[in-house]
């Protein structure tokens, strides 16, 4: 087997396989609320123009209205996503109302939790969707619905994985689907493996404000990340699965769905999912039939100290651990170290913001060696050099992770003042953006960035390259130029549904 990632290591240094190497696809999704500018939930109806929910990927409401889903197509590189981040989020804090803000924490503040859970309860516009809201919010409760959160959406290159199979694995495995079913969940097993060290280093919900009653009275906060310990976005106990083998795990995933405990996979809430393009989320085996496509990462609190809620170093040095599995082979005792690695996650995520145990020092630094010397076999880029120095940093000194900056944050138990600073702050600045979408301004006019806008807000999909932009509603597709300028006389959102009938279909009735 040693010999099998010696060859691998050399193929990947090829010109041609390090270029894929290097060209991991990502998307992102990001829940936040929208409060008033007291910390109160936002009261106002979700916004009108924005009202393609049942078609529109990119922007939505969540478990309650004023809970925004935020959704980016994948593109290559953490740098574009970070970016279509930016976008989405731009055109959603424009929409606000003068005295709402997007609130930057995981956790709701504390006006929210101590007087507007029975409102969130029942602030729910979405008719279609509606049996699906209540069966949840029944089983795990409102305060567990309503954290917000980013999930990283993960995928290798297509043609790697295909030149990986046919170069090395075509005697292990009976076809390229079952080599690249496996190879994600390999993965996924080792994320599972150090989720622990992913919560450590970007943990960022250590109170919840005015302590809900789902919560244990003797747990003593500040801690970590509430979210990602067994007191957050997680399971019940009886009913989680085990990453020990794809057969396994696929198969207590369908018992759930045959037996009713799950009413689809959306119910499985676990560290990291396998997922599949237009997947059927009744149906694993035979979405597993088709391929996966990417694995979905769902244990980030949101980052108030970046931007959007995710940093770029973050999502690389994720993609670090992710390529290193590519050339390293499973650890021998992999059942044993899979069974301990809730528990340790758990551990970690309650610890104190700035406590650190010789074993979490001593296994993180040698994780990062280990990342470290594949930076340089591979010449890693820049950036992810630089993700690598931010983590090794962090591990030496637990007070710059982002749960011991927040720590020094809290005065008198309680993020409120400092939630609020941030959200003023990134309003004003959105706000007073000179382009229709800062974050693309560079490379397209402002035309563009109009109809890029309109268009997200319409429900149409829209796709970047260098010196175009596409539009598409189904197997109807437009091109523009980069730098093409319109008659907006009636305004970008007109243009779209002159060009894009089908998009009026799109939008909801609101009464």
């Amino acid at each position: 087997m040693a010999d099998k990632y010696d060859q691998i290591k050399s193929a990947l240094k090829e010109p041609k396989l390090h270029a894929k190497m290097f060209a991991c696809r990502f998307g992102l999704e990001a829940k936040k609320h929208r409060v008033l500018t007291n910390g109160r939930a936002s009261r106002y109806p979700y916004p009108v123009s924005l009202r393609s929910r049942q078609h529109n990927i990119y922007l939505n409401s969540g478990f309650t209205d004023d809970m925004i889903d935020f959704e980016t197509p994948p593109v290559v590189g953490s740098m574009q996503a970070v970016r279509h981040l930016k976008m989405l989020e731009q055109i959603i804090i424009q929409h606000l109302h003068n005295d709402e803000r997007l609130w930057p924490l995981s956790m709701a503040p504390a006006p929210l939790y101590q007087n507007d859970l029975e409102f969130l309860r029942d602030d729910y516009s979405k008719p279609w969707d509606q049996e699906n809201h209540d069966y949840l919010g029944n089983k795990y409760g409102i305060v567990k619905e309503i954290m917000g959160d980013v999930h990283i959406n993960f995928g290798l290159d297509d043609q790697l994985i295909a030149e990986l199979y046919h170069r090395f694995y075509q005697d292990e495995y009976a076809s390229e689907v079952d080599f690249r079913n496996h190879l994600y969940f390999k993965l996924a097993q080792v994320y599972y493996l150090y989720q622990w060290l992913f919560t450590y280093l970007y943990g960022a919900s250590p109170v919840t404000e005015d302590m809900p009653e789902s919560f244990p009275d003797n747990l003593e906060l500040p801690v970590r990340s509430i979210r990602a310990s067994e007191f957050g976005d997680d399971n019940i106990t009886s009913e989680r699965v085990t990453y020990n083998s794809l057969e396994e795990h696929v198969g207590q995933l369908q018992e759930f769905m045959d037996n009713g405990t799950f009413y689809s996979l959306k119910e499985f809430f676990g560290p990291v999912r396998l997922r599949g393009h237009n997947q059927d989320v009744t149906d694993l085996k035979g979405s597993l039939a088709k391929g996966v496509d990417y694995l979905e990462f769902r244990n980030f609190d949101l980052d108030p100290l970046s931007r959007t809620g995710i940093s770029d170093d973050t999502i690389n040095f994720l993609e670090l651990l992710l390529l290193n599995a590519l050339v390293t082979p499973l650890p021998d005792n992999l059942i044993d170290r899979l069974a301990k690695a809730r528990q340790l996650n758990n551990e970690v995520a309650l610890q104190k913001p700035k406590d650190q145990t010789d074993w979490m020092k001593e296994t993180a630094s040698a994780l990062i060696a280990d990342l470290q010397t594949f930076v340089e076999e591979f010449n890693a880029p820049r950036e992810y050099r630089l993700a690598l120095t931010f983590a090794k940093r962090r591990v030496e000194d637990p007070s710059l992770t982002i749960s011991g900056q927040l720590a020094d944050q809290i005065e008198n138990g309680n993020l409120l003042s400092f939630g609020l600073k941030i959200a003023n702050d990134r309003y004003t600045n959105n706000i007073n953006y000179q382009h229709p979408l800062q974050a693309i301004s560079k490379d397209y006019s402002d035309d563009v960035q109009q109809l890029i806008r309109a268009a997200i807000e319409l429900g149409v999909e829209f796709k970047l390259a260098p010196d175009q932009v596409t539009l598409a509603v189904g197997d109807h597709r437009e091109s523009y130029r980069a730098q093409e300028a319109f008659d907006f006389s009636k305004g970008a959102r007109d243009f779209i549904l002159n060009t894009f009938p089908e998009a009026a279909a799109f939008q909801e009735e609101v009464s």
